[in-house]
């Protein structure tokens, strides 16, 4: 399992799964107003997703353990922003 958790194409196939669910999460949301911003706040949680593994493949030239931390601290942030999203414009 830990080889697993270290493992780079493991942790950013993971990234982009929870990607792609929290973006159907949060393009579900009913926006009642057609505004440029309704458009932008969609696109939150892929651009959580893209900078989380940008911060992976940095943390990853320097540090080589435990940067599935990274990834989890991301997951974490993807759910939640499109968590809020969902409920705040349905």
């Amino acid at each position: 399992m830990t080889n697993k958790l270290n493992d780079p194409k493991f942790n950013i196939l993971i990234i982009f799964i929870v990607e792609i669910i929290t973006c159907s999460i949060s393009f579900s949301a009913n926006y009642s107003e057609a505004s440029m911003a309704a458009v932008i706040i969609k696109w939150v949680p892929a651009l959580i997703g893209l900078s989380t593994i940008f911060i992976y493949v940095v943390s990853r030239l320097f540090i080589q353990k435990y940067n599935w931390i990274i990834s989890l601290i991301g997951i974490i942030f993807m759910f939640i922003s499109a968590m809020n999203i969902y409920t705040t414009h349905s």
